[in-house]
């Protein structure tokens, strides 16, 4: 499912995510994979009313990005990028993450929720697909802290 979002709803969130955390990317073959996880209390009320977010303390927002490249050290979106993204916990349980596009001009966000226990460490295994390219998979992990919603 492709959204179309606000500039003003993506350029907060891009400041959310470019200030909760250092640049956290992984490069592919000519191509980048950028990737954070926050607290969806980090989202105001309103932003996530108005886009049908769930906005708790419990629950926590996934955003991927995946771009190409380019020889000026811009990089841009890649349209037809696909992502599957499991959650696996400490305990070795693991669901797939439904994600869902969100496009602007120049960005294109996959983005996820996930529940989670306080101070519970998930494990995000996440494969990109790129048309003609080889699929290109990475995992990481993130300890999330409950917080007042």
């Amino acid at each position: 499912m492709i959204l179309r979002y606000s500039t003003a709803l993506l350029l907060g969130l891009a400041l959310m995510f470019s200030t909760a955390q250092a640049d956290q990317k992984v490069t592919f073959n000519g191509y980048e994979l950028h990737y954070i996880v926050i607290n969806s209390t980090m989202l105001t009320p309103e932003i996530a009313g108005q886009y049908g977010l769930v906005r708790s303390g419990r629950q926590a927002l996934l955003n991927l990005s995946v771009l190409k490249q380019r020889r000026n050290d811009v990089a841009v979106p890649v349209p037809d990028s696909t992502v599957v993204v499991r959650v696996r916990n400490l305990l070795g349980q693991s669901n797939r993450l439904p994600m869902r596009v969100v496009e602007e001009q120049n960005a294109r966000y996959h983005l996820g929720s996930v529940s989670f226990d306080d101070r519970e460490v998930l494990w995000f295994d996440i494969v990109v697909s790129i048309p003609g390219e080889r699929d290109f998979s990475f995992s990481f992990s993130q300890e999330l802290w409950e917080e007042e919603a």
